[in-house]
């Protein structure tokens, strides 16, 4: 009769407990108003387009994964089983977070208590001990921040768990069991696989794993020989998940062996003690007594097994941590893994606290003041806009509150008169880089309406240098004062250009603003800047200058190539297909003529003795041709009839230093006459 009432107990408080879920992330996410933004919007906007080609392609679709999956820094692969959500009648945001509460985050609460429960602590007060280990995770602000904002990396922690889980059920070192280690490696592959900052996580298990198992079914009978064979076990499970990820992300691991990421994160790099303040924010400094206790607690216990579990997470909470520092501090969603080792140490302290409460009177009442403090925190940390108390500064987590703005009618009056103004064709650029102002906020306010309007800018220094093509936008916003997210001294190529047009200097001498200001967050006023003209040479060197002197290197890419004569670029778009960019990594510039327009670059060449233009279309009418002519002041004319995959190398030395013209123009179709050109 008692079992049955715990599992009548069990599956009401779990029906409880999913409704939490649901109601909890419905309730913020209709508290946010349509401002979302970068990694707040990244992988909603995803999860969209994914829906819609399942939907409508799903072979198509199907390809589309397993190329993000090879490729791709940021694949589409945690999002495609959430995409069933789409179908559901409710606004897209409130869709896409609760199908990352229901297929991720539900799984990691009852992952967790079965594994803590079962495993871990003795079944003196079993029904309290489940109780308390479902409620922690539900409630703990370190896994509902990422979430409500919209990442899907607690993806990750659920297969962390079902390997931890897995490698319980059986003795690794009773004899090698190929099948079971091919399994293992597949779980330990999937979190990086899904999200690729899990890397560190995982080399962290594979060094723990096979000790917890080890120690787990230890026999002194078989030392050595148990070490050999969970040494061999683990060896072909890691090399699984090794052969897993050079197969299906080859273009992934091949790019990670090449780049240095501690370089191009540098400016998410804080220290140490940075990092360190950044862990216990996202956790709250209420759980680091619990911590510290389940540690010591851990030291003078009979039970083995609940030793070694708590070093374990001891170990990978600190060794992955080290790891993961060494490249960038981490953000809420880097977070997630250090916190799930924090609060298995931290339920551990709270269970052996509650055991020593002899009557059950008063184990309620202390697991009903524990759900009462837990959900105070989750109050105050995700909803309350009041400031904390300087008690609760130092005991609860970073508030992380539903997306608002003051003054949200300036920025949707913002929107509204950008659409007016670039119409059909023309494109805007928005210098500002925070919460205040940024472009995603604009184009999610305008529900996408601005996407092929908007010309991304440089963000980060070091890691997007400066991007040429924003300076051709017809229209420019920016904020007063400059508006950045990681420091001026990480972001001058957000402020560098700001001061430039407000104190119409150098390039910002080719801008008037118009319009009227509009009053944003923070006392912050934006304008819109109409681009009246190109700038000239002598503009961009010095616009260029003000780079150099804090990054000297970047004078010997921006100096040569076609880098300075398309910052002088005046561009008329042919109608339809029309148009012309240079990319910011290669310098190379692709352009395409209108259907019944030619499309027209007219600049200063600078330091470009020969041009290379390529047709890239090898396999259309090889009859046809693109009309290719150039033009200047003063200097000779030329014009070029390129086929279809031909090239030509063209002598520019008659244009130097002139405003000079080249008008790409159809033959017979438009179609196939895409062009790359390039200086030599």
């Amino acid at each position: 009769m008692k079992q049955y009432r715990f599992l009548y107990f069990k599956i009401i408080f779990i029906l409880l407990i999913i409704l939490f879920i649901i109601a909890h992330t419905t309730y913020f996410i209709m508290s946010e108003q349509n401002i979302y933004y970068w990694d707040y919007s990244g992988y909603w906007r995803f999860w969209e387009d994914m829906s819609t080609r399942f939907a409508h392609q799903p072979f198509q679709a199907f390809k589309f994964s397993l190329n993000s999956i090879s490729n791709n820094d940021y694949n589409v692969l945690p999002i495609i089983l959430p995409t069933i959500f789409s179908i559901l009648p409710l606004p897209s945001r409130l869709s896409y977070i609760l199908s990352i509460s229901v297929f991720y985050y539900i799984p990691v609460i009852f992952l967790f208590s079965y594994i803590f429960c079962h495993f871990v602590v003795d079944n003196k007060k079993l029904v309290s001990s489940w109780v308390i280990s479902i409620i922690l995770p539900a409630t703990f602000v370190a896994f509902w921040t990422p979430i409500l904002a919209g990442y899907p990396d607690i993806c990750g922690l659920l297969f962390i768990l079902l390997a931890i889980l897995y490698q319980f059920k059986f003795d690794i070192g009773n004899k090698i069991q190929i099948k079971k280690m091919l399994i293992l490696g597949i779980l330990l592959w999937a979190p990086f696989v899904l999200r690729r900052w899990y890397a560190y996580t995982v080399v962290s298990l594979y060094i723990s794993l096979p000790i917890l198992n080890y120690l787990w079914f230890f026999d002194k009978s078989r030392i050595w020989l148990k070490f050999r064979t969970v040494f061999i076990s683990f060896f072909i499970s890691g090399t699984t998940s090794c052969i897993l990820a050079v197969i299906f992300q080859r273009g992934l691991i091949h790019r990670i062996i090449n780049t240095n990421y501690s370089d191009i994160y540098a400016a998410y790099q804080g220290g140490m003690s940075y990092s360190i303040v950044s862990l216990f924010n996202s956790c709250g400094y209420y759980i680091l007594p619990l911590v510290a206790l389940g540690v010591v607690i851990s030291l003078f216990v009979k039970d083995k097994k609940q030793k070694i579990f708590i070093f374990f997470c001891l170990f990978n909470l600190l060794f992955t941590f080290f790891l993961f520092t060494r490249t960038q501090s981490p953000g809420m969603q880097h977070n997630l893994p250090f916190a799930l080792w924090m609060l298995f140490i931290a339920c551990y302290s709270i269970v052996w606290l509650n055991n020593r409460i002899s009557k059950s009177i008063f184990s309620v009442f202390f697991i009903g003041c524990l759900i009462c403090f837990l959900g105070y925190i989750d109050q105050n940390s995700l909803f309350n806009r009041k400031p904390y108390t300087a008690l609760q500064e130092k005991m609860f987590p970073s508030k992380h509150l539903p997306l608002r703005v003051d003054n949200y009618s300036a920025y949707v009056q913002l929107e509204k008169d950008i659409e007016k103004l670039v119409g059909d064709s023309q494109t805007v650029s928005i210098l500002s880089s925070n919460h205040v102002l940024n472009d995603e906020m604009l184009n999610t306010i305008s529900n996408q309406k601005l996407s092929n309007h908007i010309v991304y800018t440089s963000q980060v220094d070091l890691r997007d240098q400066i991007r040429v093509n924003p300076f051709l936008s017809n229209y420019m916003i920016i904020v007063d004062p400059p508006q950045t997210h990681l420091g001026e001294s990480n972001q001058r190529v957000i402020t560098i250009p700001v001061n430039n047009l407000l104190q119409h200097h150098n390039v910002g001498k080719a801008y008037i603003a118009v319009g009227h200001s509009y009053k944003l967050d923070d006392n912050a006023t934006a304008w819109i800047y109409k681009k009246e003209r190109a700038f000239t040479p002598v503009e961009v060197n010095e616009f260029l200058a003000q780079y150099y002197q804090y990054y000297p290197q970047w004078k010997s890419i921006y100096n040569k190539g076609l880098y300075l004569s398309f910052l002088t670029a005046h561009i008329t778009k042919g109608d339809i297909y029309g148009g012309a960019s240079l990319d910011s990594d290669t310098g190379i510039i692709s352009t395409h003529p209108g259907e019944n327009t030619p499309t027209i670059i007219e600049w200063t060449l600078q330091n470009v003795p020969k041009l290379k233009i390529q047709s890239t279309n090898m396999e259309c009418n090889q009859q046809d041709t693109i009309k290719i002519s150039i033009s200047g002041a003063g200097a000779p004319s030329k014009e070029i009839d390129l086929p279809h995959g031909g090239e030509v190398n063209i002598d520019m030395m008659p244009w130097q230093n002139i405003l000079s013209k080249i008008v790409i123009e159809k033959n017979k179709s438009s179609g196939c006459d895409a062009l790359i050109i390039s200086a030599l």
